[in-house]
């Protein structure tokens, strides 16, 4: 009984005619029993005694009935409104209690506020369903609501419109401005699109300065007109800032109709939608109105050079070897589209990619795709006893849908090379991966026997939280982590962090952007199997592969081999070494730690020439000193006063060990 009272959630006893028997501390308060002789009463009986209780009194009664009649557990929520007209709502669990001639004998009730939950539950809603900055309804709302308004449109044989809008002359308001005025002006755009659309409609901020429209119940496109110019004068008006100044944005717009084409889910509608807003951009100076159909032919545009050079089949397609450092061996290569223009000159992606609209990125794609397959045969004909190289192809995620689905299926259906020998990388900041098709289209790639890869991976936090639902079946770093470890050594923490995420998911890493010899020594120390960059191999065209193909890709020797390799080795130690005692300090020997002689980190010092009392090796055996003398070994952290010594004394060792590399790296640079 005192474990009953202790407990802080309600706790009430009823016999089996439904009479209050006994009630704990938290019941008492909860229903205001003080004072009132509730003992022995039925719960309309206390409403009487209670009228500002009545209701809930009433709703208990109504549960209590429900759980005697489903004899069993019942679990389910009841609103008590108190005396002072707050609300308040209640997760019960009730549970009947039978004799042997099935006759109710008595309930028994634990009844929990879960109020603050429920309003916290909402709030979490809300930020995931809403723009945080705006209020509008976000990209995931907006699918959601598309798919309703779709079927809306197919019920009452009406039209819709997907308006997809982009402000112009946004950017010199943040550059003159500032960001905050930037953010200002979205939120009064916002305010402005929701009141002079109509009721029936919706509007979403798509992200940056995009927002999309979903203008329903159209009989014809004259009323679409007519809304949509109110549109564009609402935006073209002048906006006072609160700093004072006064700025004017312009608008361009792509618009679909549903369901004048054979779209059936969201996807394309948004993408037709948006090459539609491509054209209104191409034609700002000459256009007639800021908004352009889909499919609309009112001039044809002048092409970029790229999509001229794709036009003239100037499209390569080069490879990067990856190697497995375990086995010494290249296994797969990435694809890596590559242009060149009428002098021959070749064109990297970050020049060409931003020349090309999404139709010509999805042939783009298919293309690369192709040629990959065709180059694969060749490489084995030619290494009939090598190893299968196994090749990742980038696809830009505005290109997966159900027609590249199909083009794959299609192009593995010739039966020229394994399935499993093809992964589609997918960048990881991409929208597409918080779209809710998301799964069924990576499913649907799954299902063809293709491997998947999320590119990128640490560039962007919210595909992070959703790489737990995404079936990809390998992971690649992104470059920009790995590229600057000279300059940032520290950053191998995160690497470390991404090498555990991938071990518990159950994936490969590969990491990229291993470009100086100094990091591929240090990605060999942390044990990253996978690894590609120019301190490996450069990319290639198929021609040069099979040649670089036929020499080991490194040499066999010990590692580390530089000072940035022993940072990491002695990083990898100690946050091992702090994980085993987390785990299990009985195995811990003191002894053994305490002789910094039999720690491996002694020998790499003597094989990059530090000798015993130089500073280095001093540093690391203070390191081992601090452990033997550590008060606590049992919570390895830097909050335990018997750990602080240890972290002091690997902060201090890695201090060093990046000083001493700076000096060789000055000495180098001089000579």
């Amino acid at each position: 009984m005192a474990l009953i009272e202790a407990t802080p959630d309600a706790v009430f006893f009823k016999d089996g005619d439904g009479r209050w028997l006994f009630t704990n501390e938290p019941a008492k308060q909860l229903f205001q029993l003080y004072n009132l002789p509730w003992e022995g009463k039925t719960e309309m009986e206390l409403a009487d005694l209670q009228p500002a209780f009545r209701a809930a009194h009433e709703e208990c009664l109504a549960s209590d009935e429900e759980t005697w009649q489903r004899g069993h557990l019942l679990v389910g929520e009841e609103v008590i409104v108190g005396e002072d007209n707050r609300s308040k709502i209640i997760e019960t669990h009730k549970v009947p209690m039978f004799g042997k001639d099935g006759r109710r004998q008595g309930l028994a009730i634990i009844a929990r506020d879960i109020t603050e939950q429920k309003a916290e539950h909402a709030r979490l809603q809300q930020m995931a369903l809403y723009d945080s900055l705006s209020g509008l309804a976000n990209r995931r709302l907006l699918e959601s609501h598309l798919e309703q308004s779709m079927a809306r449109a197919q019920r009452s044989q009406k039209l819709l419109a997907v308006c997809l809008l982009d402000l112009d002359n946004f950017k010199p308001v943040n550059d003159t401005c500032g960001h905050d005025a930037g953010d200002e002006v979205l939120v009064e755009i916002g305010k402005r699109l929701e009141e002079v659309v109509r009721k029936a409609d919706f509007v979403a901020r798509w992200g940056g300065d995009e927002f999309v429209l979903l203008i329903e119940d159209l009989t014809n496109l004259l009323g679409l007109s007519q809304v949509l110019s109110k549109v564009g004068k609402t935006i073209t008006a002048p906006i006072q800032l609160s700093g004072g100044q006064t700025v004017q944005v312009g608008a361009s717009m792509g618009v679909c109709i549903y369901p004048f084409g054979e779209e059936e889910t969201c996807a394309p509608l948004l993408r037709q939608a948006d090459q539609a807003l491509y054209e209104s951009k191409a034609h700002k100076t000459d256009r007639k109105r800021f908004w352009v159909l889909s499919g609309e032919d009112a001039r044809k545009r002048v092409q970029t050079p790229a999509q001229r050079h794709m036009d003239e089949g100037r499209v390569e397609v080069w490879y990067q070897p990856i190697l497995d450092y375990r086995s010494r061996q290249i296994v797969g290569m990435e694809a890596l589209a590559r242009m060149r223009d009428e002098d021959g000159r070749l064109i990297a992606p970050g020049e060409f990619l931003p020349q090309l609209a999404a139709p010509d990125i999805f042939f783009l794609s298919c293309q690369v795709l192709l040629q990959t397959v065709t180059d694969l045969a060749v490489l084995d004909a030619q290494r009939e006893d090598a190893l299968a190289l196994w090749v990742s192809v980038n696809v830009d995620p505005s290109s997966l849908d159900i027609h590249y689905v199909n083009f794959l299926q299609e192009v593995l259906s010739q039966g020229v090379v394994d399935p499993a020998r093809i992964t589609l990388e997918i960048l990881e900041g991409a929208n597409f991966l918080e779209r809710n098709a998301t799964l069924e289209v990576l499913q649907s790639l799954k299902s063809l026997g293709v491997r998947l890869a999320l590119d990128d991976v640490g560039s962007a936090y919210s595909s992070l939280l959703r790489l737990k639902d995404l079936p990809v079946d390998e992971i690649k770093l992104d470059q920009s982590f790995i590229r600057t470890l000279g300059e940032r050594p520290q950053d191998l923490h995160f690497v470390a962090a991404i090498q555990d995420l991938a071990s518990g998911l159950g994936v490969d890493l590969v990491v990229e952007g291993v470009e100086t010899d100094d990091i591929l020594d240090a990605m060999i120390v942390m044990d990253v199997g996978l690894l590609q960059g120019y301190g490996i191999a450069r990319p290639m065209p198929i021609g040069e592969l099979s040649d670089f193909l036929s020499h080991p890709p490194i040499e066999s020797r010990p590692h580390p081999t530089c000072l940035l390799g022993l940072y990491a080795a002695h990083l990898i130690r100690h946050n091992t070494l702090k994980k085993a005692i987390r785990q299990n300090p009985t195995l811990v020997n003191r002894a053994i730690l305490a002789d910094a002689s039999s720690c491996p980190i002694s020998g790499h010092l003597r094989r990059l020439g530090f000798k015993e009392d130089s500073t280095l090796d001093n540093l690391h055996r203070e390191y081992h000193r601090a452990i033997a003398v550590a008060d606590d070994l049992f919570i390895p952290s830097r909050r335990n006063n018997g750990w602080q010594g240890v972290e002091r004394a690997t902060d201090n060792l890695l201090e060093a060990i990046l000083a001493e590399r700076m000096v060789i790296l000055l000495e180098a640079s001089q000579q």
